[in-house]
């Protein structure tokens, strides 16, 4: 290797990669890696107790108390330094000119004999000036690509910050969720050892009540045993006057009065399939939110519509109310929405049906329309169920058609069941509290304002004029 090759080998090699300097203090990480302290401590702090630094070539950690000025190599940048700067290293002649293929000072002798003879050469000072010239653009492009990448590190923060808060959220739920069951679990427990117990008491004090009456009873036969063993010894006279006339009879008497054979007689629910399947359903009913205690809202009504006092039932009327023509007012569909309205969480409420055969009920979104024939499907703004002569059930998807849905039976009590988190707005047969059933389940990505729907439909003559109501929670009710 030539003295040139050399010497610029070494200045490479005592040149920081963040500064592009000559080291200065320099230190060496625990990786091998080299750089000025200032460089290194200016370096992003590992994630660990430590501290440990991150080298900012390798991200390789280092403990803090490695991490020392490397003298040897100090003096060995200070004894460079002392190499006459400004001068071609293999000719000795000053760095005059710059070879613009290259992009490198180089003396005059370089560009005439050396390896860059017939190279476009310019002055120094000419490359001075033109590079001078672009520095401004250089800067401006790396302005642009630093606010980028800030842009970028910030936006990368927020979901770091949004993933660490839905992780959160995700764990409180499950917490919440599930202390909820082992609570209902835990009552459950306790009313079935309760029944347990009285069920051991009741049959313990009839089997011990049984077993007295089989103890004295035997008692009756040990002792008839003994006059029997007694009577054998008798002369002929004697064994027959006493057998005859004492142990035949009083021996007939004790065995017709021998009690039955006592039986346990016990009712427990059998830890079955459809036992763990019924506690399933009563433990899904009891994660459910509590009753809203919603109330028919006046200024949504269509005419026909009559809501009662209390706000808790409608039904349809042949006769128009007197009304204002509200923008938030069905003109058409005798139809209505709560007062209530929901943003965010989970929500839940019943309706009473009973025995009307044509309903609709469920959310709309507040920017649905209210005017004129209404258009039902979730692109519409409307999640609704609907039942059509008391016996055809269907949901209002984003068919053509609604869709038929296989109900059981006729149900009078309709739960509807909110998420904004889940995304979920179910609907479900709760005639039986304890067999929760599930109708049907729309799943959206739920923006803005929702509010509980009612459409009463037309009376028809009398056939639907059963009203609507709103369950009321107990405690409203109480």
């Amino acid at each position: 290797m030539s003295k040139p090759q050399l010497m610029q080998g070494m200045q490479k090699d005592l040149t920081c990669q963040l500064c592009l300097e000559l080291f200065r203090s320099p230190i060496t990480p625990e990786c091998g890696h080299t750089f000025c302290q200032k460089c290194l401590t200016q370096a992003p702090k590992g994630q660990d107790e430590n501290g440990s630094t991150l080298c900012p070539s390798c991200q390789a950690p280092s403990r803090p108390e490695t991490l020392h000025i490397n003298r040897q190599l100090e003096h060995l940048v200070e004894s460079f330094k002392k190499v006459p700067q400004g001068h071609c290293l293999e000719h000795l002649d000053p760095l005059s000119v710059f070879c613009e293929q290259d992009k490198e000072l180089i003396c005059g002798v370089c560009a005439s004999l050396g390896k860059h003879k017939g190279h476009n050469i310019i002055t120094a000072s000419e490359a001075y000036g033109k590079m001078k010239r672009q520095l401004p653009q250089q800067q401006v492009l790396l302005q642009e690509a630093r606010l980028k990448k800030e842009k970028t590190v910030a936006l990368l923060d927020r979901q770091v910050a949004e993933v660490q808060d839905t992780v959160s959220r995700f764990k409180n739920s499950v917490r919440e969720q599930l202390n909820i069951m082992r609570s209902y679990l835990n009552v459950m427990e306790s009313s079935l050892s309760r029944e347990a117990d009285r069920a051991e008491n009741s049959a313990t004090a009839a089997l011990q009540g049984e077993r007295k009456s089989m103890a004295h009873y035997l008692e009756q036969l040990r002792q008839m045993e003994g006059v029997l063993k007694e009577v054998e010894g008798q002369e002929q006279t004697e064994f027959l006057r006493r057998y005859v006339f004492h142990c035949l009879h009083r021996l007939s008497k004790i065995l017709s009065e021998s009690p039955p054979p006592g039986r346990l007689d016990i009712q427990l629910p059998i830890i079955s399939d459809e036992f763990k399947f019924q506690v399933w359903r009563k433990m899904f009913r009891a994660l459910l939110p509590g009753l809203e205690n919603l109330t028919f809202d006046p200024d949504t009504a269509q005419q026909n519509l009559v809501i009662s006092s209390n706000g808790k039932s409608v039904e349809c009327s042949e006769h128009k109310q007197a009304v204002s023509d509200e923008p938030t007012r069905f003109d058409k569909g005798n139809c209505l929405v709560a007062k209530e309205s929901f943003t965010e969480g989970e929500h839940y409420w019943e309706v009473l049906v009973e025995d009307k055969l044509r309903w609709s009920i469920g959310i709309i979104s507040e920017t649905a329309n209210r005017k004129g024939k209404l258009h039902a499907s979730p692109s519409n703004g409307f999640w609704i169920v609907s039942c059509k002569e008391g016996k055809v059930y269907e949901a209002h998807a984003e068919q053509k058609e609604p869709r038929v849905l296989r109900v059981d039976g006729r149900p009078e009590r309709i739960g509807i069941y909110l998420s904004f988190s889940d995304g979920v707005v179910s609907f479900f047969d709760t005639d039986d509290e304890d067999n929760v059933k599930l109708m049907y389940t729309f799943h959206e990505r739920f923006v803005g304002r929702l509010y509980p729907f009612f459409d009463v439909c037309w009376h028809d003559k009398g056939k639907n004029a059963q009203p609507l109501k709103v369950v009321t929670p107990q405690s409203e009710s109480a």
